[in-house]
């Protein structure tokens, strides 16, 4: 397998590469990537249901899209797959109902479901029509991380972060009902690298701390996180496929006014069994 790094020095471009044909071992290969570099793109694809079945399947666990208590849940899936593929759209179904994230404006800086502590950590997405003109930006929290002043590391070390219990973007999180789960802000992957995880749209405050006291933190924080330099901005084609992990890095959708007519394929899946480090 061949591969370059983009511009930015991480995001990893894979040359000629076709996921039709790939073997478990490429699977293992790219996931090793992910692992390392948060970001994976590959160009030109031409993928069946069936193909992109697989190849969740290939790295482990696909997780089903279930929004809890929505009786229309399945209306966000692609047909036929059990809620595994979902649709990406504004797009009306035959039911007349969008998929996700199907509206124009754009969709703040986010990360698969922070507040489960059984989230899947990667996320696929295949553009299958429409996509031209649209931007997706990725960022990376290992080298934002690494950037910090070891004071500010020492700081971090110690603090849990309080989700939210859904995604929820707005800028409000005092009185927001927040999970149990708390996991740390400073976390290291399974491929040993130290990062933030930081979905700083999706979490309420720090554990025993006040959400001012908190903000004091969070937002220098936010803005170190999603400097030009820590950022991949993604101009999508049709046929591309962005994999992205979900621990060490969030992203963003800018405003789209063709999201009625865009359409992406969206899995979340696990890591592979293999030796990471």
């Amino acid at each position: 397998m061949q591969y370059h790094l983009h511009d930015n020095g991480w995001t990893v471009i894979l040359d000629n590469f076709d996921f039709k044909t790939a073997t478990q071992e490429d699977i293992n290969q790219i996931a090793k990537l992910i692992a390392n570099n948060t970001c994976v793109v590959a160009k030109n694809q031409s993928l069946t249901i069936d193909d992109e079945l697989r190849i969740a399947n290939m790295f482990k666990n696909p997780q089903p899209f279930i929004r809890e208590h929505d009786p229309n849940n399945h209306h966000f899936w692609v047909e036929g797959t059990g809620g595994t593929i979902q649709r990406v759209t504004g797009e009306l179904n035959e039911h007349g109902f969008p998929g996700i994230a199907g509206y124009v404006d754009e969709m703040l800086w986010h990360c698969n479901e922070p507040q489960k502590e059984t989230r899947s950590p990667i996320i696929w997405l295949y553009g299958v029509k429409g996509t031209k003109g649209s931007r997706t930006s990725w960022n990376n929290n290992i080298m934002s991380y690494n950037d910090l002043s070891q004071e500010m590391k020492d700081k971090l070390s110690t603090l849990q972060i309080i989700c939210m219990t859904g995604l929820s973007l707005k800028d409000e999180r005092d009185g927001i009902p927040v999970d149990t789960y708390t996991p740390n802000i400073v976390h290291t992957n399974n491929a040993g690298k130290t990062g933030l995880f930081f979905p700083f749209l999706q979490m309420s405050h720090f554990k025993r701390m006040s959400v001012e006291e908190s903000r004091k933190i969070m937002d220098p924080l936010a803005e170190h996180t999603i400097q030009e330099k820590y950022c991949y901005h993604h101009d999508w084609d049709d046929g591309d496929v962005v994999i992205a992990e979900q621990w060490l890095g969030i992203h963003k959708r800018w405003p789209f006014e063709g999201i009625a007519t865009r359409l992406l394929h969206r899995i979340a899946f696990d890591f592979p069994d293999q030796d990471y480090v």
